[in-house]
């Protein structure tokens, strides 16, 4: 059996950057906390947390893997930045109700559904970061 974080956090990287577009802009994805100065808007792919699924034949991986989208505004408190985001980013992993191999020749890696949304918004003043956090629950069978 292997160790599916970092298969997973690479096929979410390689799926996402690059095609989340925004008002015409490409917004970033980072694999973790990013060290440097970020732009007003980007996507950091948080905590992933997995359990076992196996059955007689094959490893297979039950996993979550959460989304965390910032926008940062000035005196504005608007969500629906965030919200819009959300949307492009899932219809990029779940285009239709069948399952999409996201995976590789490793690991077979199939977005299954949103599990869960939030809003951790941080409020700094004049500065107000509208911020969603998505967990995308998949399934990972090891090939």
């Amino acid at each position: 059996m292997l160790d599916t974080t970092n298969y997973i956090r690479q096929a979410y990287l390689t799926l996402l950057n690059g095609n989340v577009i925004y008002n015409g802009k490409s917004i970033p994805v980072y694999g973790q906390v990013p060290s440097e100065t970020v732009p007003d808007k980007y996507i950091v792919l948080g905590s992933v947390n997995e359990s076992p699924d196996n059955n007689n034949h094959k490893f297979v991986t039950d996993t979550d893997i959460d989304i965390d989208i910032f926008c940062e505004q000035y005196r504005n408190r608007d969500l629906s930045v965030v919200d819009d985001i959300a949307s492009i980013i899932l219809n990029l992993l779940m285009p239709t109700t069948a399952l999409q191999n996201i995976g590789n020749a490793t690991f077979q890696i199939f977005p299954k559904s949103r599990s869960a949304s939030r809003y951790l918004p941080i409020d700094g003043g004049d500065f107000y970061v509208a911020r969603k956090i998505i967990t995308i629950n998949n399934s990972i069978i090891q090939n």
